[in-house]
């Protein structure tokens, strides 16, 4: 049985996804990959932890960081790429110490990928 807090992470993972999915869709400027940067990075901390209520929860497993639970999850066939999430824990920590631009468009050149890694994310945990 799911929690209450679980069921409002998905949800918002859900919602976070389309305005994720908005953004990219925009003609690139500056704004729109600062704004489809910001919503990376929503999406990504929502991701982690709706997998952490997931992991504790339904499988009895604490992870308490982002790489932990990324790696649990991987190992229980929920994340297909591990790689790429680790990835986007990179990204996310050069974005929260720093703003360079060029790598500011680095990750946006990432983010669709980010995106549709994600999702699969999402789309297996609503499976459950």
């Amino acid at each position: 049985m799911s929690s209450e807090k679980y069921n409002r992470n998905l949800k918002n993972l859900k919602k976070a996804l389309h305005q994720f999915g908005d953004a990219l869709e925009e003609p690139e400027s500056s704004i729109v990959r600062d704004a489809s940067i910001q919503r990376f990075e929503f999406t990504y901390e929502l991701c982690w932890k709706t997998l952490k209520s997931f992991l504790e929860e339904i499988h009895g497993i604490r992870a308490l960081s982002p790489r932990l639970v990324f790696k649990e999850a991987f190992a229980l066939s929920f994340i297909d790429n591990e790689d790429i999430f680790i990835e986007m824990i990179e990204s996310r920590n050069t974005l929260a110490h720093t703003y360079n631009e060029e790598q500011a468009k680095g990750i946006y050149e990432k983010c669709p990928a980010y995106l549709l890694e994600i999702q699969k994310v999402y789309d297996n945990l609503a499976m459950q």
